[in-house]
């Protein structure tokens, strides 16, 4: 087998995933429906009597990062069985083509699958909730008419997140063939806390005036009483971009190198 790369050897993997886990992925999205319906009874009972749309993307939210999470977690879990793992490697592909194969159903496919099943329960249970409104007077569903206030307008970058923490537990259903969303969990927690640790010494240590993109150093020279040290706004960009957009591909990266020296 060659060890390069081949579109056309791609196509032939993807479609023998389905064949192989068309069961799991079927239910896989009766789990969905049956969760996202659970939580959209729930928000229907105690939301009252003023129901706001944002609680739905909420509900949208927490969910995608909870199932989104768990099934990246499962996604080399065959990695930690002998006979299973032994069968995978030998698959006739490249490292690289099983690693798109995994990211274009855990990641793509699973996301676009859940935004379906969501709209889909969300227009059963909205229509659900306008007979109910009829029937009880003094209840309300109030729809967001501006998308860039309040929650909706900070979705996108929940959405930034979500991608670069499947994708974490992506690398870590590779590192951790055994309880792979547990461990990742605790492990990403740890490192959270621990940059958020050195976050606050580096703060308590500038006496309050730290700061992400500028530094304020005091300077009696100064008739502000300091002098400011910033980022200029290209480089704060550049940053910013990076920060949204540069976790995911990373954390690919890095499970492909991952992949390419596991053994079984």
């Amino acid at each position: 087998m060659s060890s390069t790369f081949s579109l056309s050897r791609l196509g032939k993997l993807i479609t023998k995933q389905l064949f192989e886990n068309a069961r799991l992925y079927m239910f896989t999205v009766l789990a969905m429906l049956g969760l996202l319906a659970l939580a959209f009874s729930f928000w229907i009972i105690v939301a009252g009597p003023n129901y706001h749309e944002e609680g739905t993307y909420i509900l949208f939210i927490l969910g995608l990062f909870i199932s989104g999470c768990v099934f990246a977690s499962m996604s080399f879990n065959m990695l930690g069985d002998k006979d299973k793992g032994i069968y995978w490697l030998s698959v006739p592909a490249t490292h690289l083509e099983k690693l798109i194969c995994t990211i274009f159903y855990t990641i793509i496919l699973f996301t676009l699958v859940y935004c379906l099943c969501f709209y889909m329960v969300k227009l059963i249970g909205v229509s659900f909730l306008e007979g109910f409104i009829k029937k009880h007077p003094g209840t309300f569903y109030i729809e967001i008419k501006d998308f860039k206030s309040g929650f909706a307008s900070v979705i996108k970058y929940f959405l930034f997140a979500y991608f670069a923490v499947q994708s974490l537990y992506l690398l870590g259903s590779v590192y951790f063939s055994r309880y792979s969303f547990v461990v990742t969990t605790v492990v990403g927690a740890a490192v959270i806390f621990a940059f958020a640790y050195y976050i606050k010494i580096i703060g308590d240590g500038m006496d309050g005036n730290w700061r992400l993109i500028s530094l304020r150093k005091f300077d009696e020279t100064m008739k502000s009483g300091y002098s400011l040290y910033s980022i200029s706004p290209t480089v704060t960009n550049i940053l910013k971009y990076a920060v949204q957009y540069v976790w995911a591909p990373l954390f690919w990266i890095v499970t492909w190198f991952r992949l390419k020296e596991k053994q079984i």
